[in-house]
Formats: C-alpha cells, sequence, structure tokens
C-alpha cells in the first residue's frame, strides 16, 4: 500500500510538474540562475479580476511577475535573455528586442501561437526591475486593436 501511495505521489509531483505555465517556468529560471526572488504582489489576482469586471475587457491568461532586486543591475541582457528563451521553449519566436544605448533598459517580446489566439511574452528590464507580463489574445481582437487603435483605447 505504502508503494502505491508513493508511485501514486510521484505520479502527480510529475503532471503538477508538466503543467507548469510559461510564466510559472520563466520566474523559477531568472530565480534560480540569476539569484533574485520575485515579488509577491498581495490581491493581484482580484486586482485584474475586477480590472475585467469594470472594463469588459477580455484578456484571458493575463500573468504578471515583477522581481526588484539589486543584483539584477549586475545581469547582463544577454544572462537575462538566454534565462527566459531556455525556460519558454523553441515554439516562441523573438518578435522585439530593444536594449537602450547603456544598457539600461532593455525590453523584449516573444510570441507563440496557440490555435487561434497569439501569445505574447513581454519582458522589461531597468536597472533592479524586471516586469514580466504573459497574454493570450484571440486573432479577431488582435485585428480590431492594429485597425483601429483609437477606438479600441476609447472603449477600454
Amino acid at each position: 500500500m505504502k508503494r502505491v501511495l508513493h508511485m501514486l505521489f510521484v505520479c502527480l509531483l510529475f503532471s503538477a510538474a508538466c503543467a507548469a505555465s510559461e510564466m510559472d517556468r520563466v520566474v523559477h529560471n531568472l530565480e534560480l540562475e540569476l539569484g533574485v526572488r520575485h515579488t509577491h504582489i498581495p490581491l493581484l489576482g482580484m486586482a485584474m479580476f475586477m480590472g475585467k469586471v469594470a472594463t469588459g475587457f477580455q484578456m484571458p491568461g493575463a500573468k504578471i511577475a515583477v522581481f526588484e532586486d539589486e543584483r539584477l543591475a549586475d545581469a547582463s541582457p544577454e544572462q537575462i535573455e538566454e534565462a527566459m528563451l531556455k525556460a519558454l521553449g523553441p515554439q516562441w519566436t523573438p518578435f522585439v528586442k530593444s536594449i537602450s544605448r547603456h544598457g539600461e533598459e532593455q525590453n523584449w517580446i516573444y510570441v507563440a501561437e496557440d490555435g487561434k489566439k497569439l501569445q505574447m511574452f513581454i519582458a522589461s528590464v531597468e536597472r533592479n526591475e524586471l516586469s514580466l507580463v504573459q497574454v493570450k489574445i484571440n486573432e479577431k481582437q488582435m485585428r480590431k486593436w492594429i485597425d483601429e487603435p483609437e477606438e479600441m483605447a476609447r472603449q477600454h
């Protein structure tokens, strides 16, 4: 009986590890490779839900993570990018990459197709702060934002 319970526990742990989201993998990998910890933002889930209710704007699967750590200033843009790409995997394609002249600000946007949805993973680093955002956007909604940005901004 103990053996069966032990095997069941191992299977549950393995399935939970496989089901980790891209955001979870990137956060974990950045913490591991750069020696930084992400900042817990109390009630963030509730705030995102209330924002969706108040505006009616549907942004399924939006995830946010923030790091505030002095050690981020010591990491090169290449180290940060490598740690993110290792966690994201080959299905993610670089879309935008910008690094300021002195390297004080770096921004990356990666995209991946997920059926009829487009996933975007956005990372922005400025000195001691790193912000990560992951969103899933359906094609119709994305088209509206591209074709009618002023109208969409007014609505939301």
